[in-house]
């Protein structure tokens, strides 16, 4: 079994000043990360990526643009049998699992994405949808074995 910190939204420095420190030892403890944007700023990136090796991140609409030309918007990640797909989203909070559904190929197993700060575990149309909810509140422990994919909402 693989354990992943799945965070989003963490948003520093403009509404949080520091990474909570559990979410710090969780990172540097679990096999990987999935960081799902809205971190703001560049050293926050940086950061993570240095507590873990295994990072798989993507920007989000509040991240500046130096965190924009570093890290993709959106990506799949394949993990055993199950391809993951990370994605902050956009737009409205309303359902925003309706619009990033199509944003993946059919394949796609599960959609990480965070934007809302509503954590949410739901399936629609086939896929699994993950979002753990803002990092200043809450964060997610996706476990992963060859045949299932737990998820657990750890709230600060």
């Amino acid at each position: 079994m693989k354990k992943y910190l799945v965070i989003s939204d963490l948003h520093i420095p403009t509404r949080n000043k520091e990474i909570h420190p559990k979410i710090i030892e969780l990172a540097k403890k679990c096999d990987g990360i999935f960081a799902l944007g809205d971190f703001v700023d560049i050293d926050t990136v940086i950061y993570l990526q240095s507590l873990n090796r295994n990072f798989f991140g993507v920007s989000g609409n509040m991240d500046y643009f130096e965190v924009k030309d570093y890290l993709p918007p959106q990506r799949i990640i394949k993990i055993g049998k199950f391809n993951i797909g990370l994605t902050h989203g956009s737009g409205s909070h309303f359902n925003i699992h309706h619009r990033i559904a199509n944003w993946f190929p059919d394949d796609t197993n599960v959609i990480l994405f965070g934007h809302s700060h509503i954590p949410l575990d739901l399936t629609y149309r086939g896929k699994r949808f993950i979002n753990p909810g803002t990092a200043m509140k809450t964060f997610g422990i996706m476990e992963i074995t060859d045949d299932t994919i737990k998820f657990n909402l750890i709230k600060l």
